[in-house]
């Protein structure tokens, strides 16, 4: 049953929803790793759907992988390459003519020195080598200076605060291989909180010098990019200034969205397979090749791939995949700066407003509008907003927060649903205090199931109507003390009343000392007829017992006349929109009316419509044809009592 709108203060709704927005907003707010975790799953979840509908984003074809994978290892026999291996898979790279090498390898001080000669050649021969390194992001007291051979010290400064600190450098490369190097970069990979990798981070500062990643820099060897043109603004943004891009020899200045905390979140091209990343290609087929690859105007990542690799940590879980290479992720990043598709968080305030100005529409819907269409409204905002943050990030890379906008919207249903059933239960019980006392509880019933009965103009109906009134009553209202008048009738309406709701029927109003009461047909058979005399003969019962009564109690003598016609009459809400009654109208209430009087004390007089369906049933006498006032013709007319012996 909806409730119409001024039903619901809109005051009381508005105050409650904002303190359960406020509560969950808070509870959001203090504790944002429980919130987290699904949240993260949502974004992976965005990630496969993209993926499955074949939207990811074009891989750079400018991107080449050589891979120590575990092909390149079972073939050579050899499961830790010696270094002699690695110089000459850059001695190919350089002999293909590789743009620059982003060697994802860390040769660290061994014992063993065995090959280095021959790497380090290598490594000045071509001229284009990147090597990584490990930051160390602990809060050391007194860290070690990080080595002069990473030059770092040559790098631009940046403002203490706009990047994250690091306290030193935790793991480098060989001197003699930093020095040669055409850059340095870190490699450091921090995965989410349930230990996927979705972000990278671009750029730290170390002892207020602005620090590379090691992607970075490659791409910045690649383009011959100078870092000095990197700008980081804020942890939601970075700028880098005259980066080449579009047509041959154009720069322009490409701002990098960030998630707040100073990463990129790295836009996946796909899964690791052969057809997202075609020119991924086996180390040992590249040493054992005849002919030699052409590299030309690429970018080459060199890092180990194999099984074996992968236990020592360069390997890790991401939305598309259970195990990732680092590198891949590298790439994958280096692949967003190049074609400019990135993936772009929106933040916490983005979701703030969503949410506020969702939840007000919902209130407002539920201050306006049934119950019905605010809990399809409801459902269809939860899904529309769904839809959107899928479509966002489909179509334009948008990363719209969605648990923290949903639970707000459930949040502000949920109460706004408890307050209408709150508001609905005390206007139902209000409707029903003023139904009760003249609608049986039958019809109570049939009311809450469908409200529409009490649908303003009413229906036509077969009906029989009941009109019974108290002999002599007047002469006794004369003669007697109105408290008197008043127990007599308070008395003989409450038991009317209570028999006739026995018998389904319906009271439709008092009218002095007579009561006007209909009973409604059941909806497979007729039973108006026979529940009404039925009604009648009960009525008269009660009225002798009344009798007794009074006359021991020395008042006038008790007798009712009771007349009942069955035929068509209108039954409903019936009058104007400011005061309606639930009553019926037509021929067959005047007629109970003229047969009640023509009848005799005890009696119950009923027309021949009401005798078709009760002769069977009672003692019938048959009165003959009577003119009644109001009726053109004779009315024939009969009373019914109960048979000899029942």
């Amino acid at each position: 049953m909806s409730i119409p709108g001024h039903h619901v203060s809109v005051r009381t709704l508005t105050w409650g929803n904002a303190l359960v927005f406020l509560i969950i907003f808070g509870l959001i707010t203090v504790f944002p790793r429980a919130l987290q975790y699904f949240e993260l799953k949502t974004v992976d979840s965005r990630f496969q759907i993209r993926d499955t509908l074949g939207m990811n984003p074009e891989y750079s074809n400018a991107l080449v992988h050589i891979n120590l994978d575990n092909y390149s290892k079972q073939a050579s026999g050899i499961a830790f390459w010696p270094k002699t291996h690695y110089a000459d898979l850059i001695q190919r790279m350089t002999q293909g003519n590789a743009e620059a090498i982003a060697c994802d390898v860390m040769f660290v001080e061994w014992a063993d020195r065995t090959g280095n000669e021959e790497l380090i050649e290598s490594v000045v021969n071509a001229g284009n080598v990147i090597s990584p390194f490990l930051l160390d992001y602990s809060s050391a007291v007194s860290p070690a200076a990080p080595p002069e051979s990473l030059a770092l010290d040559l790098n631009p400064p940046v403002r203490s605060g706009t990047v994250l600190s690091a306290s030193g450098v935790l793991m480098a490369p060989l001197a003699d291989i930093a020095e040669q190097s055409a850059g340095v970069g870190f490699v450091n990979i921090i995965p989410d909180a349930d230990g996927v990798v979705r972000r990278v981070r671009l750029v730290a500062e170390l002892d207020g010098t602005l620090i590379p990643s090691f992607f970075l820099q490659a791409l910045s060897a690649y383009l011959d990019y100078d870092i000095e043109n990197i700008m980081p603004v804020d942890g939601s943004e970075l700028i880098l200034k005259n980066f080449p891009g579009g047509t041959r020899g154009s720069v322009r200045d490409i701002s990098v969205p960030l998630d707040g905390q100073g990463n990129l979140i790295v836009n996946l091209a796909g899964p690791l397979n052969p057809e997202n990343y075609p020119q991924s290609y086996s180390a040992w087929d590249l040493l054992r090749a005849d002919g030699q690859l052409d590299f030309s105007g690429k970018l080459v990542f060199l890092s180990d791939t194999s099984a074996q690799h992968s236990q020592s940590g360069d390997f890790s879980p991401v939305p598309l995949n259970r195990l990732f290479p680092h590198s891949y992720v590298f790439s994958n990043a280096t692949s967003s700066l190049l074609n400019s598709e990135f993936i772009r968080p929106t933040g916490d305030l983005f979701g703030a407003l969503a949410a506020v100005l969702l939840s007000a529409l919902l209130v407002l819907v539920c201050w306006k509008a049934s119950t019905l269409v605010f809990s399809l409204t409801a459902l269809g905002t939860i899904v529309l907003y769904v839809a959107s943050v899928l479509g966002a990030f489909l179509f334009g890379g948008w990363m719209l927060p969605v648990l923290p906008v949903l639970m707000m919207l459930i949040a502000v249903y949920l109460f706004s649903s408890v307050y209408r059933v709150t508001v609905m239960e005390r206007y139902e019980g209000i409707l029903a205090g003023s139904l009760e006392s003249y609608l049986s509880p039958v019809l109570m019933d049939r009311i809450k199931d469908d409200p529409d009965l009490l649908m303003l103009g009413g229906s036509r109906k077969r009906i029989s109507v009941f009109f019974s009134d108290i002999v002599n009553f007047t002469p006794f209202t004369d003669q007697a003390d109105p408290q008197e008048v008043q127990d007599v009738l308070e008395r003989y309406f409450e038991e009317a009343t209570s028999i006739i709701f026995e018998a389904d029927g319906i009271v439709d109003k008092y009218l002095g000392d007579g009561i006007l009461a209909f009973f409604e047909n059941s909806t497979d058979k007729v039973t108006s007829a026979s529940d009404a005399v039925r009604c009648a003969i009960a009525m008269q019962r009660k009225a002798a017992e009344l009798d007794q009564l009074y006359q021991q109690q020395n008042r006038f003598p008790f007798a009712i006349r009771v007349g009942i016609a069955t035929g068509y009459a209108k039954v409903g809400n019936i009058g104007p929109r400011n005061k309606i009654d639930y009553t019926v109208i037509g021929g067959v209430v005047n007629l109970s009316s003229r047969l009640q009087s023509f009848g005799q004390p005890g009696d119950v007089v009923i027309d021949e419509e009401t005798l078709f369906f009760v002769k069977d049933d009672y003692q019938i006498s048959d009165l003959g044809g009577q003119q009644l006032k109001g009726f053109s013709k004779p009315v024939t007319v009969y009373t019914a009592s109960e048979k000899s012996g029942t």
